[in-house]
């Protein structure tokens, strides 16, 4: 059965074998609320570029949280 980890996996597979190259940033946005957001510039293997920006919801409504693993 699919489910949405299915759904963001394959959203995700193209940046595999990728290379992150620098760290982006949205610049603030308009209005008390608006949030900047970041996230990772990534060259593909075939020398495209792809900007990773976090979110914390599909909405995209605020910054979003990450984890580092060994």
């Amino acid at each position: 059965m699919k489910n949405s980890i299915d759904f963001y996996l394959k959203q995700l597979s193209p940046l595999v074998g990728g290379t992150i190259t620098g760290l982006v940033r949205t610049g603030p946005g308009d209005g008390a609320q608006a949030d900047e957001l970041y996230g990772l510039s990534i060259t593909l293997p075939d020398g495209g570029k792809r900007t990773l920006i976090l979110l914390s919801d599909d909405e995209g409504n605020g910054p979003g949280s990450f984890e580092i693993c060994k």
